[in-house]
């Protein structure tokens, strides 16, 4: 009987790992570059927004700071459940470089931090409308272009709080 019992558990976890696999493979090679970016550029916002919130000088910045922190944090949270549910398996985490820029920020202060920081933010978010914009558009995903639609409203709204213009709409 115990036998059966560990054949049976065996037998479960590789049909929960193969339907994991079949559910990776079943989206495209761009939806998965989509959900990878994404996450990235999430991740970028949280800990700019955290380096905002302490360092800057300005109010307008301190506040835009908290905002990219809630509303990034929350975004990431539904990406990488989402990504679960794909079957692609990610984490949310600053990449090598986004740590290094992230260091280089925290050595600047004053005008300078919140005058590149500002820059910097509108950069992201501009490249972000454009990444959520075309997921939007052409993702064969239901799930994967409603999580788009969703956050790329929430793209320009940031792009416009860094100082954007309209025309990163895309």
């Amino acid at each position: 009987m115990k036998n059966i019992s560990r054949i049976a558990a065996v037998t479960l976890t590789s049909l929960a790992l193969a339907s994991s696999a079949v559910a990776a493979d079943a989206i495209s090679r761009e939806d998965k570059e989509f959900l990878k970016n994404a996450g990235e550029l999430g991740v970028t916002e949280v800990e700019l927004g955290k380096l905002a919130v302490e360092k800057a000088s300005s109010p307008e910045l301190k506040a835009l700071g908290a905002r990219l922190v809630a509303a990034h944090t929350k975004s990431n949270q539904e990406l990488v459940a989402l990504a679960k549910a794909k079957g692609v398996e990610m984490t949310v985490e600053p990449t090598v470089v986004q740590k290094k820029m992230l260091a280089d920020f925290q050595a600047k202060s004053g005008m300078e931090f919140d005058k590149e920081l500002m820059e910097h933010v509108r950069k992201d978010h501009d490249k972000g409308v454009h990444t959520f914009a075309d997921a939007a558009a052409d993702s064969k995903d239901a799930d994967i272009k409603a999580f788009a639609v969703k956050n790329v409203a929430m793209m320009r709204e940031h792009h416009k709080m860094a100082g954007g213009t309209e025309d990163a709409s895309h």
